[in-house]
């Protein structure tokens, strides 16, 4: 309980995306981060297919601003980019984690 962001960090690498997708972690204050989704499983093989990207934005606000509240209900949640927004090659998707005292 209010674990902080270290918290959410190790609990991040513990999600099964943590397993199978790259991720990484970049831009860090004492008070924030940056988590990206630099290779993910399913935008790949929708790559390879020749498929645009699946739009998981709207999933995936729900998904990180719930995850990072239950490590600490401090942590607030912005989406940097996430399809169907633009991103460039180095990653898929990126968000913010700010503690907010």
């Amino acid at each position: 309980e209010n674990s902080g962001l270290e918290g959410l960090k190790r609990a991040l690498g513990f999600r099964v995306y943590g397993c199978i997708n790259k991720q990484s972690i970049s831009e860090e204050t004492p008070t924030s981060f940056v988590f990206r989704m630099d290779e993910c499983r399913v935008q790949v093989a929708r790559k390879r297919k020749g498929l645009a990207d699946y739009p998981c934005k709207s999933a995936g606000q729900v998904e990180y601003s719930y995850f990072a509240r239950a490590i600490d209900k401090r942590i607030q949640t912005e989406c940097i980019g996430c399809p169907p927004d633009a991103h460039p090659e180095g990653w898929f998707c990126a968000w913010k984690f700010t503690l907010q005292e």
